[in-house]
């Protein structure tokens, strides 16, 4: 039996995670707010420059993630890295995925692009308190995951693919909160990280 199949469940478990926290946050945005959860809500709408453009490079990043995957997991071959280097991948995909779902309850305005709608709400609880694009994060820790699962150059350039667009998108992302949001903005960002806490 080819137990790396197994990466594939582990993954279709990481989306269903997200997914099932944004239905959850759908339900909470069906009951009335919370007066200590109110936060600074967008005008009016707005969009980053090259949104689409930073956007793409997750999708390549995720296309050489899977077809990397692929090639050495469907016919059997995927090289022995250290012992325990599915244990560690898997633990590091599911850390991702909490991460993941954790953010997403808390964030009650995500868009795939670096837009804004007029009602956005700033999001800084939850995970946001200590990092300020957890859901990125979240996706670099699949792509590191799927990389120490099944270590490959294609897995290992997905993974630098990965970050890269996740750096781009949040930076694109922030100068538009900053435009939109001001000094309250500028104040969050001064006492989070971007994805990693005392350190980036």
């Amino acid at each position: 039996m080819n137990r790396d199949l197994l990466i594939y469940p582990i993954h279709g478990a990481f989306w269903t995670a997200f997914g099932i926290a944004g239905w959850l946050m759908t339900r909470r945005e069906s009951r009335p707010p919370a007066v200590a959860d109110a936060a600074p809500v967008a005008q009016t709408k707005a969009t980053a420059p090259y949104s689409r453009s930073v956007l793409a490079i997750h999708f390549v990043a995720f296309g050489l993630m899977y077809f990397g995957l692929g090639s050495t997991i469907i016919p059997d071959r995927v090289v022995s890295w250290f012992p325990g280097q599915r244990l560690v991948g898997t633990s590091v995909i599911a850390v991702g995925a909490a991460l993941m779902a954790w953010a997403r309850i808390w964030f009650h305005s995500w868009r795939f692009r670096a837009e804004l709608d007029a009602g956005h709400q700033l999001a800084t609880g939850g995970p946001f308190r200590l990092l300020r694009h957890p859901i990125y994060m979240g996706l670099n820790l699949l792509a590191l995951g799927s990389a120490v699962w099944d270590p490959t150059p294609i897995t290992w350039l997905a993974v630098a693919i990965m970050v890269l667009g996740s750096d781009l998108r949040g930076r694109a992302e922030e100068r538009l909160l900053t435009q939109t949001f001001g000094d309250t903005y500028t104040a969050y960002t001064q006492r989070t990280a971007r994805f990693l806490p005392g350190i980036y």
